[in-house]
């Protein structure tokens, strides 16, 4: 794959999906997921983008995961 971060038409010709990257610095909560569906949501609605992946990573102040698996949703 020849994709050229420095054109940006380079990527027209494959299959590629913007990906939002969270780290937050506290354990997982109750009310997250919700939280972050509701991103992905008015992102589609607002039409900032069509389709990409959302991961979510839960980390202590000194950068340990704190949860077993990151959350991620495909959109």
């Amino acid at each position: 794959m020849k994709i050229d971060p420095n054109k940006p038409a380079s990527y027209k010709d494959y299959e590629v999906s913007p990906t939002i990257r969270i780290t937050l610095s506290r354990k997982k909560q109750d009310a997250d997921e919700d939280r972050f569906t509701s991103v992905i949501n008015a992102l589609k609605k607002d039409r900032i983008l069509k389709h990409g992946n959302m991961i979510v990573e839960n980390i202590s102040t000194n950068g340990v995961p704190l949860e077993d698996d990151e959350w991620h949703k495909k959109f």
